[in-house]
């Protein structure tokens, strides 16, 4: 069974989810909106900001603006990372 990592944040007013995935699917729109599809599914309340590293270990953030602004200056150590099982259809 395959896992993914993801930090569950609350900042402000706001609650999210940031989900690791590799700078190729930063750097492809489809890739990227097909990542946020899937990732929803398992945090169906809260929007999907996703995060790749750089190779300083910065994180590199996508999503809604808001959210991205709220977290681009944290260091991703900081960030409450869990491991989920990706669940089959």
């Amino acid at each position: 069974m395959a896992e993914f990592t993801a930090a569950i944040v609350q900042k402000d007013e706001y609650t999210f989810v940031v989900v690791i995935v590799k700078r190729d699917v930063l750097n492809d729109n489809r890739l990227s909106a097909e990542a946020v599809k899937v990732f929803s599914r398992y945090f169906p309340l809260m929007p999907v900001v996703l995060m790749g590293q750089n190779f300083k270990g910065d994180g590199i953030f996508r999503g809604p603006e808001t959210l991205v602004k709220l977290v681009e200056n944290d260091r991703p150590e900081d960030l409450p990372w869990n491991t989920y099982q990706l669940r089959a259809k």
